[in-house]
Parts: C-alpha cells; sequence; structure tokens
C-alpha cells in the first residue's frame, strides 16, 4: 500500500469551489442588500454543477458517476459494513458518498433553477425577466428558500460522514481531497491530472468575480451602483409638482387605490395640511392613482403590499403598511435619526428608486 492519486485536480478544484459558492451564497442570501453577490454565487454554483455533470462522464476514473453510483441496495450493505471489524476500503467514494454527491449536485441544480426564476419574477432580470409574474416569483421563492434548508442539512450530514468515515478508515478525507492523494495499490492510481481544465475553471470564476464586483469597487456616493434596472414605471407632471413640494413623490403603486382615494378625498386635514388642490387635478391625479395603484403594478413591493393589507385596512402611509413594518422591524431606531437618512418618510435615502416607485433589492444602500 502506498500514497497514490485518486482524485483528478478537476474534481477537486470543483469540490472546493463549490463549497465556496455555496457558503456564499448561504451567507448572502437573507439580506437583500447582497442580491447581487448572492445571485452571483449562485450562478457560480449553477454553473459548476453543470461542469460536474459533464466530468462524472469523461472525467478521470473514480470523478465518474459509473465508478461511485450504486443501487440502494449497496448503501444498504456499506451501512451494514461499517459494524464489521474488517470493512470494505473505498478508493473513491463510498455507496454513502455517491449518494450525498448525486443528492447534492440535485439540489444546488434545482436551487440554481428555482433561483433564477425568482430573480425573473421578483427583480424583473435575468433570463426570465418578463416571463413569470411577481405572484409566481413569491410562489417559487418560497420553495427556494425551503431547498436551501434541505441544502444546509444535507451537507451537515455530509460532513458528519466525513469525520465519521475520517475516523473509522483512519483516513484524513477532507485532505485526500486537497492533496488528490489516498492509501492503495499503485495500480489504482488515476494517471491523469488534467491540469489545464482546473486552471481554466479557477480562470474562469476569478475573470467572473472581477467583472461582477468592480461596479462595488468603482461606485460613488453621487453615481452607487444598482446592479438590476427594470422598466420604468408610468410617470406623472402634476402628481410629481402636487406631491414634491411637501415630500418625495411616493409613486401610486406604494399604496392600494383605496388609500389614494381617502387621500385625495380628505385632502383639506393631509396631515395636518390642506393641500388646496383644484377639483380638476384633484379628478387627474385620481385617474393617474387609479390606473397606476399597486393592484395595477406589477412589481414586488405593489404585490406584497396589497397582499399584507386585509380588505378592511386603508393606509395612509406607506410606513403604515404591514409589509413595511414587517421588512423595516430590524432597523435600530438610531438609524432613522441619523444625518443621512431624517426619518421614515425619506424612502430616497435608502432606495435609489424610491421615486421611480420599483425598491428593488440591488437599489437598496442603507447608510452602515
Amino acid at each position: 500500500m502506498a500514497m497514490i492519486r485518486v482524485w483528478d485536480l478537476p474534481t477537486r478544484t470543483f469540490h472546493w469551489l463549490f463549497a465556496a459558492a455555496c457558503v456564499v451564497a448561504w451567507v448572502t442570501g437573507d439580506d437583500a442588500r447582497n442580491t447581487h453577490l448572492h445571485t452571483f454565487a449562485g450562478y457560480c454554483a449553477l454553473g459548476l454543477v453543470l461542469f460536474r455533470l459533464v466530468w462524472g462522464v469523461v472525467g478521470g476514473r473514480y470523478a465518474r458517476f459509473s465508478s461511485f453510483v450504486r443501487r440502494p441496495r449497496a448503501l444498504i450493505e456499506h451501512i451494514s459494513d461499517l459494524k464489521r471489524p474488517l470493512r470494505t476500503h473505498h478508493l473513491g467514494h463510498n455507496p454513502a458518498g455517491g449518494w450525498a454527491v448525486v443528492i447534492l449536485l440535485t439540489l444546488v441544480l434545482l436551487l440554481g433553477i428555482s433561483g433564477i426564476a425568482v430573480l425573473g419574477g421578483e427583480e424583473g432580470f435575468g433570463p426570465l425577466a418578463g416571463v413569470l409574474t411577481i405572484a409566481q416569483g413569491v410562489a417559487i421563492h418560497a420553495l427556494h428558500e425551503w431547498l436551501g434548508w434541505v441544502l444546509l442539512g444535507m451537507v451537515l450530514l455530509h460532513l458528519a460522514g466525513v469525520i465519521f468515515e475520517s475516523s473509522l478508515q483512519h483516513e484524513n478525507l477532507p485532505r485526500a481531497m486537497v492533496s488528490g492523494n489516498k492509501q492503495g495499490e499503485a495500480a489504482d492510481a488515476e494517471p491523469n491530472n488534467s491540469t489545464r481544465i482546473a486552471i481554466a475553471m479557477v480562470a474562469i470564476i476569478t475573470l467572473s468575480a472581477l467583472i461582477n464586483l468592480k461596479p462595488y469597487l468603482s461606485q460613488d456616493a453621487d453615481n452607487p451602483y444598482q446592479p438590476y434596472h427594470q422598466p420604468p414605471l408610468v410617470q406623472n407632471t402634476l402628481w410629481q409638482e402636487s406631491c414634491s413640494e411637501c415630500h418625495l413623490a411616493y409613486h401610486p403603486a406604494t399604496l392600494p387605490w383605496r388609500s389614494w382615494q381617502r387621500i385625495f378625498y380628505e385632502q383639506e386635514n393631509h396631515f395636518d395640511e390642506d393641500l388646496a388642490l383644484d377639483p380638476g387635478d384633484v379628478t387627474a391625479l385620481l385617474d393617474f392613482s387609479r390606473t397606476n395603484s399597486a393592484e395595477k403594478i406589477n412589481r414586488e413591493i405593489s404585490w406584497r403590499t396589497t397582499h399584507s393589507l386585509n380588505s378592511n385596512e386603508t393606509p395612509l402611509r406607506i410606513t403604515g403598511t404591514n409589509y413595511w413594518k414587517a421588512t423595516h422591524a430590524d432597523i435600530d431606531e438610531a438609524l432613522w435619526r441619523d444625518e443621512r437618512v431624517k426619518g421614515k418618510f425619506n424612502c430616497n435615502n435608502c432606495h435609489r428608486d424610491a421615486e421611480a416607485g420599483s425598491f428593488s433589492n440591488g437599489a437598496m444602500a442603507l447608510p452602515r
């Protein structure tokens, strides 16, 4: 028995790049401000899965699916074999590890596909932009998050299995995935290391990362980076002029039609102010708000706002909606008093596309 090469370099490179992409995707998935980084990590993981599917057919001896994907009966026999003093030594993946590879690849493939669907439905970006509705994007988002938790559970189970097998076989399996070497007969060594393919993998992901991260490095206070640009909503000059005299001209897409009706019908007492609008202007503003209210616009904030309200709720403020309260519940009160924010009603100080009415995840810039 000697130390021989088992894992070729592309397999090892894939393994660690795949793990890194999944970790970055998990860490950035809980904060909407990191949607762009989350998306990039997801695309990397999806691309790596596609590579592994190909490499599992044309790759090295121990990288091929035919060498480690076994029937369920083999998995049961392997688990029973663990109880015996003399156990079978597997140079490549044992049956349990083989099934772990298949399940992990399948989960990340489903996460990648569902993530693209969420991006297209909720953010209006990517290959499925305009194909899916907000409602469909929200529904798939729930599935995407559920798959993420299943993946986390599978990863933890995989790590526990690696630790257990390493202890049982007196062999450092993580180190073997770094060096590529395990104990075995010289005749069983993997002769081809495919170095160029591994270098190409690293180069492609590094170049992609530099291209995606460059806008973050070149942005400044006057030109902040906004990764997603949705089609602009319809604007109205009278609306802008009438509302912007006192505050941000909130787009009608931010509140339901019944809220705008109440605002204009009660214009004499608009938060202790009299708007003093001409009857003709009121009619024009009501017409604009009716056709562009939250019920009519295909934007995430519009859909989530309307679906967070009961039919008998008619909020007069965006900050009075259940959706706004839920998404801003974790923000420290001190931030609202910050000179860069100056109150909850100044949406445009944190949302670069607030005046346009989009409020997309990629346009948030909370002062830190």
